[in-house]
């Protein structure tokens, strides 16, 4: 008899314990996640946010200064990304070809192998101008990137600056343990400094506006949103200030804030009142 009610507590503890934990699993399931967790989806689109503006500084350049199958030309930056690259403008076909080899390390410290091909119709800054940009086995510090970047010349706003229509399809940065994050989002990029001095883009500054989609290997997706423009100085490696709302799906919301305008490599995630200091690639 005493055994018996040995055995009927030690069942009813277990009980208890499988309550517990499945209970505490279902209510926690909407949003239980780690410190890394939280960081994730901030961190997947910082890289490709950077990896994409590098790409569309990359083929501005090669645009205005490249000249066929050569490097650039001399009035070029020196402290150009493309100076390790060979640049071919096939004006013909309208296909620019930035080719990096088998691999080279830029003066910004990062390392780029394989090619970026941008197919395009008319001037960067003439009204109508289009152009799409695609990758053929390249990389940015071992990390791969797939996908298209297409680009149009809106003309003047009300604001009188020239802005363009980004659009990234299955834009995917693929880390080198296969662990990626693809990216679908239209943007609006206006151009508030720079325009005088189109032979040099250091000057150029834009502000980054728009909203999109992503999903990564895990199959774990969110909704992208700036809420207030991102300041992109090309004479910065970093986006310099700006906020964007992720929302993972069936999480909350956490916000990317670049800052108020300083040239660092740091940004601020913050979730349900908790905040979290993240270094930019």
């Amino acid at each position: 008899m005493k055994t018996k009610k040995v055995i009927q507590k030690l069942t009813y503890a277990c009980a208890c314990v499988v309550f517990i934990l499945f209970s505490g699993c279902k209510k926690d399931a909407v949003d239980q996640v780690t410190p890394e967790d939280m960081d994730f989806q901030a961190e997947d689109f910082e890289l490709e946010e950077q990896i994409g503006n590098d790409a569309d500084k990359m083929a501005d350049e090669a645009y205005t200064n490249g000249n066929s199958s050569s490097r650039l030309s001399p009035s070029s930056p020196v402290n150009s990304v493309l100076s390790c690259a060979v640049v071919t403008n096939d004006t013909v076909s309208h296909l620019l070809t930035i080719d990096f080899g088998s691999g080279c390390t830029g003066p910004d410290g990062r390392t780029r192998r394989g090619q970026i091909l941008i197919q395009y119709n008319g001037h960067y800054f003439d009204p109508g101008f289009s152009r799409t940009g695609s990758f053929n086995n390249y990389f940015v510090d071992s990390n791969a990137v797939s996908g298209t970047r297409s680009i149009t010349n809106n003309g003047f706003n009300g604001n009188g600056n020239l802005n363009w229509t980004i659009q990234a399809q299955n834009m995917r940065v693929t880390r080198p343990n296969g662990y990626y994050n693809q990216r679908n989002s239209t943007r609006n990029r206006e151009m508030i400094a720079g325009l005088a001095t189109t032979g040099d883009p250091t000057d150029d500054i834009y502000l980054i506006t728009g909203s999109g989609t992503c999903i990564n290997s895990n199959g774990k997706s969110a909704t992208l949103t700036i809420t207030n423009p991102l300041r992109k100085e090309l004479s910065c490696r970093w986006i310099v200030s700006g906020t964007v709302v992720i929302t993972p799906l069936n999480h909350a919301a956490r916000t990317l804030d670049y800052g108020q305008g300083s040239c660092d490599h740091f940004a601020t995630v913050t979730r349900n009142g908790t905040s979290r200091v993240i270094v930019l690639h």
